[in-house]
């Protein structure tokens, strides 16, 4: 039975006029008859007493009117309910990002996004490097925020910054001490390594004979770890700027810039070329790419000893 065979029923119940309510229903008045004592017959019951301009609903009809009102509420609210399911999906980002733009970069930037667009709902979750790229290819979630993105098929990278890279030590450290540091003059220590500095093309710029000067003796996913290593004096990393201005800020770890102004970390949104990028969405990347609203304070020569030339 259609909707609009309800509506009709209900109209003539309100109007007790066949031709009124055809007439709202943009049909004949003989339609809205026949439909009529088509219900009867498909009920096998009479649903109103009718005759020279008297109308009145049946026990069979007042249940049948009862009925169809409530089916035709419940109809009714389906569309605005669709609608505001359509608009709640178009305001939701399903994001994943790895450990070290996630616990870092990303919450201030989400904080100003928030603002911006109160209505958007950023759900977060938060995985290794790999796993993002994984979880953006088999659609677990819409966007992906990853340093040193990898290249796949069907993947599209959108960098959207560059971290400059320090050497991250202990505060007591020798080098603590220095304005800058080159990759020569760490020749003989001992590394805590961050995966992912092995994708750093400063580092992949080391000569082969030399690249065991580098082996490190520790290494990790997690820059966290990493950190809480050199702060036991087990040795020096390499990590991004942001991820260690807490530290040094509070004198457990410091960091010195390397005198190649070229060590930096790529930062990049990734997303399925094949995904159309809702207004939303492209707010959010948008956002990402606004300029770091703090500036973040120098960070060499953080260690007690001060700086030294």
């Amino acid at each position: 039975m259609q909707m609009e065979t309800l509506r009709l029923f209900c109209d003539v119940v309100a109007t007790k006029n066949f031709t009124r309510a055809a007439e709202w229903n943009d049909r004949t008045q003989a339609h809205a008859s026949n439909f009529f004592l088509a219900l009867e017959h498909a009920f096998g019951a009479r649903l109103a007493e009718r005759h020279h301009g008297f109308f009145q609903l049946t026990p069979a009809g007042e249940i049948c009117h009862r009925h169809f009102l409530e089916i035709l509420r419940l109809y009714d609210a389906v569309e605005p309910a669709m609608q505001a399911a359509r608009k709640a999906a178009a305001d939701t980002i399903e994001l994943a990002a790895c450990y070290s733009i996630g616990l870092h970069q990303l919450p201030p930037c989400l904080e100003r996004f928030r603002r911006a667009f109160p209505t958007a709902d950023v759900r977060v979750r938060y995985h290794l490097i790999d796993r993002v790229h994984d979880a953006v290819l088999d659609h677990s979630v819409n966007l992906g925020l990853v340093c040193y993105p990898r290249r796949r098929s069907g993947l599209a990278i959108d960098l959207f910054r560059h971290e400059r890279l320090m050497l991250v030590c202990h505060p007591q450290h020798p080098l603590a001490a220095c304005q800058t540091v080159t990759l020569a003059g760490l020749t003989g220590q001992r590394f805590v390594a961050w995966t992912e500095i092995r994708s750093s093309p400063f580092l992949k710029d080391i000569p082969s004979h030399q690249r065991h000067l580098f082996e490190p003796t520790h290494e990790f996913h997690e820059a966290e770890m990493i950190k809480r290593v050199v702060e036991m004096g087990e040795g020096v990393a390499i990590l991004p700027e942001t991820i260690v201005q807490s530290e040094v800020a509070n004198r457990v770890l410091a960091a010195v810039p390397f005198a190649d102004v070229g060590c930096t970390e790529p930062l990049a949104v990734i997303y399925r070329k094949d995904q159309k990028l809702t207004p939303v969405m492209e707010n959010f990347i948008a956002a990402l790419k606004q300029p770091v609203p703090f500036k973040i304070p120098s960070l060499a020569g953080a260690g007690e000893g001060g700086a030294a030339g």
